[in-house]
């Protein structure tokens, strides 16, 4: 943040322990300003260091006299990113319980300042940042979207350290400040206005001098004690008993079919938050050592730092030429959702091409409904709606001389299609312009095998619906090409892969790079489960009951109403090539020609294995008549967990086939991408460490198992093999986990 304020230094303060965290200033002699800026990191990362200088300026502060204490960040669009938990997990329990307090006592520092104190917030809030907000007096925000609070603790298998869950429902009240504190979700600057987690919203150019203003006026007195009655009564009436039992219980309901029995972090706030409000304090350091210690919280802690190294890697990657317009070739459910995330997120232009007038239009309507979404939640001002809807535009044809630094098609998996695409763009575009294929199981150097430019031909494959599903999919392809009787690798270059990489970054998703090979890798590790479940159906499993096994396991969406989500007939589509590829495994199952006759197409066309409202297009209860389309009668003979094992262990073979094809770089990205891409439960530590932890041995003696009793598709992987016999050579009598 850029402010004018003149440095005064104190003659009874070292300003240079902290300069590499943060920097003291002063303006007009009398308001302190803290300024946090880690310098080691492009983001506010806190740690104990920051804690302690900044706990040994605050003891200094009462000593100066002072009209008020600023918090601002010196970081564009980041206040605070968070707290790096990695070097807590060198300390004892005793140690960690110490630390807890240590925060703890800061927060409280800052709340027993006798001058005003205010929070100038521009970027993320999140974590230990918005304990310290909330320990402020006045908390102000800056109106763009860039600016968001979250306490994500609970995502890493914790909850807050520094006093955060009394600080959050103190202020928020209870109810809707247990919620945010179990979803551990971001909200947006007007949801926490609105909510009263932050006081007032500003433009991001008179944020200080507005702060500035309100300690000059002494922050309109007469109003701030009106709020501190105004929560003074809400927190004694959350506090009678009946109903602050009431209130946890709503909550209860509320998160427990999303949670299970899956997450410690989740019951151990609700069973915290079952004590009164004045015991949270202390409650929670000792919920935070117990749940640091957990195998859970590990294993999330570790999911989210290779989450964090991966952006960080791709970031390195990004091209430094700006993308400043897209198009997108074709109109359907896919193409609308790339035009939409590419204009709401990136604040793109992008132009929608079809030859169906109506597809175009539909795809217009569908951005517009989307962006409508994000207002009704709070996160987009209605003007804002307007700026990124007209950024969208379609047509039928080619119209003047169009410009694009990446054309993307979205259209049928056509081979000779795509190549025809690329024909007309590279005749019609600069030659500069990149061609990006969304193509599900098609070679990308086949695709690239008729252009004039292969070396500006790369696969860039989105999931639907792509406003949910955050993972995309870089294939850059290595093509040999006969050139005048010589053969020459013309493959994807490296501007052209750091200019996708930017392109998805910017619409807010997470590029994986993979290997050119039909379906990738996440479709290919993904449809194997897929077909599984629908092989369940047809031995007489109920839909809901496979679903309700996989969700209970963790996936965060069943695998029948994934398929819906995907489209059966996209599905179907896709499997010609990905069973010439990898054989039987890929089999189109019997009777799914029945249910394409059926028009079962899924949530497109509002009927699949469930029925969606007609309107919002939301998902309401299974369609029991697909049972008799398919000529079966429901027996549920199979217990859950043999639901889940059945399918799961198509999914760990096919990720084990992935790893002796090299499809991915490493199997710690193919951690990140099983959560994201496949909904792959995240408390297991992702599709690669769920493998570790139950044992090549035991998944290769269950593989073994189902093929006698269902058939080749089950047939172990090679290479698992190999690492059972590994492992069986190495390990000790110890017996191997269960699935």
């Amino acid at each position: 943040m850029q402010t004018d304020y003149q440095i005064v230094a104190k003659a009874d303060y070292q300003n240079d322990a902290h300069a590499d965290l943060f920097r003291l200033s002063f303006y007009q002699d009398n308001i302190a300003v803290i300024a946090f800026n880690i310098s080691a990191k492009k983001q506010n990362w806190l740690d104990e260091r920051f804690i302690e200088h900044l706990q040994a300026l605050l003891d200094q502060l009462p000593a100066w006299q002072l009209r008020g204490v600023i918090f601002v960040s010196s970081k564009e669009n980041s206040f605070v990113q968070g707290f790096s938990l990695s070097p807590l997990e060198q300390k004892s329990d005793a140690e960690l319980y110490q630390f807890s307090q240590q925060c703890q006592h800061l927060i409280q520092k800052i709340k027993a300042l006798t001058v005003p104190t205010i929070c100038a917030v521009q970027g993320s809030c999140f974590g230990f940042g918005l304990e310290l907000a909330l320990a402020c007096d006045y908390r102000l925000a800056t109106d763009d979207i860039e600016t968001s609070f979250a306490m994500p603790q609970v995502k890493s298998g914790i909850l807050p350290f520094a006093g955060g869950c009394a600080l959050l429902t103190a202020q928020i009240g209870l109810k809707p400040g247990l919620l945010m504190l179990l979803s551990g979700n971001k909200i947006s600057v007007n949801r926490a206005l609105d909510k009263g987690l932050i006081d007032e919203v500003v433009p991001k150019a008179i944020l200080f001098q507005i702060a500035v203003n309100h300690i000059n006026n002494q922050m309109s007195s007469t109003l701030q004690n009106v709020k501190k009655g105004y929560h003074r009564l809400r927190f004694k009436t959350e506090n009678i008993a009946w109903l602050r039992r009431y209130l946890i219980e709503q909550v209860e309901q509320q998160v427990w079919l999303k949670a299970f029995d899956n997450y410690p972090a989740t019951k151990a706030i609700i069973q915290l938050f079952k004590q009164r409000q004045e015991a949270l304090p202390s409650a929670e350091s000792d919920c935070f050592v117990m749940l640091f210690g957990n195998k859970t919280s590990a294993v999330l802690r570790r999911m989210e730092q290779t989450n964090r190294e991966m952006r960080h890697q791709y970031h390195d990657l990004q091209s430094d030429d700006k993308i400043k317009k897209v198009a997108v070739l074709g109109s359907g459910f896919m193409g609308a959702g790339i035009a939409y995330i590419t204009a709401a997120r990136a604040g793109l232009p992008v132009r929608i091409k079809d030859i169906n007038p109506d597809g175009v239009q539909k795809a217009l309507r569908l951005s517009y409904l989307l962006l409508q979404k994000e207002v009704d939640r709070g996160h987009l001002p209605y003007g804002k709606l307007l700026q990124k809807i007209y950024l969208i535009s379609g047509g039928e044809r080619f119209i003047g001389k169009q410009t694009a630094d990446i054309v993307i098609e979205s259209v049928y998996e056509d081979l000779q299609l795509k190549q025809n695409l690329i024909e007309e763009s590279e005749s019609y575009y600069d030659k500069n312009t990149i061609f990006a294929s969304n193509t599900l199981t098609l070679s990308i150097a086949e695709i690239a095998a008729k252009a004039q430019r292969p070396q500006n031909v790369i696969g860039v494959h989105y999931f639907t619906p792509v406003s949910q599903r955050r993972m995309v999919e870089i294939v850059p392809h290595f093509l040999q090409r006969n050139v005048q009787g010589k053969v020459l690798p013309q493959g994807t270059s490296q501007q052209t892969i750091a200019k996708a990489i930017s392109l998805v970054i910017e619409q807010g998703q997470i590029p994986l790079l993979v290997k050119d090979s039909p379906g990738f890798f996440i479709n290919r590790v993904l449809i194997p489960y897929l077909l599984e479940a629908y092989y369940c159906v047809l031995d007489g499993e109920a839909v809901g009951t496979i679903d309700r096994a996989l969700l209970e396991f963790g996936f965060q969406v069943g695998p029948l109403a994934m398929i819906d989500e995907m489209g059966l007939d996209i599905l179907v589509k896709a499997l010609p090539t990905l069973e010439r590829s990898f054989g039987f495994r890929f089999a189109l199952p019997h009777k799914v020609e029945q249910l394409l006759l059926n028009e079962r197409k899924g949530r497109k066309n509002r009927r699949g294995f469930y029925l969606y409202h007609s309107r919002s297009g939301n998902r309401t209860q299974v369609d029991k008549s697909i049972y008799q389309v398919l000529d079966i009668t429901v027996e549920n003979n199979l217990e859950p967990e043999q639901i889940v094992r059945r399918c799961i262990l198509m999914m760990l073979n096919e990720a084990a086939y992935c790893v002796q094809e090299q499809i991915i770089s490493n199997q710690n990205e193919g951690n990140v991408a099983s959560v994201l891409g496949m909904f792959f439960p995240e408390f297991r530590g992702g599709i690669y460490a769920y493998m570790r932890d139950v044992g090549a041995a035991t998944i290769v003696a269950e593989l073994e198992l189902m093929m006698a009793q269902h058939g080749e598709r089950f047939r172990p992987c090679p290479w698992l093999v190999q690492q059972a016999v590994e492992e069986q050579v190495a390990q000790s009598t110890a017996e191997p986990s269960a699935l």
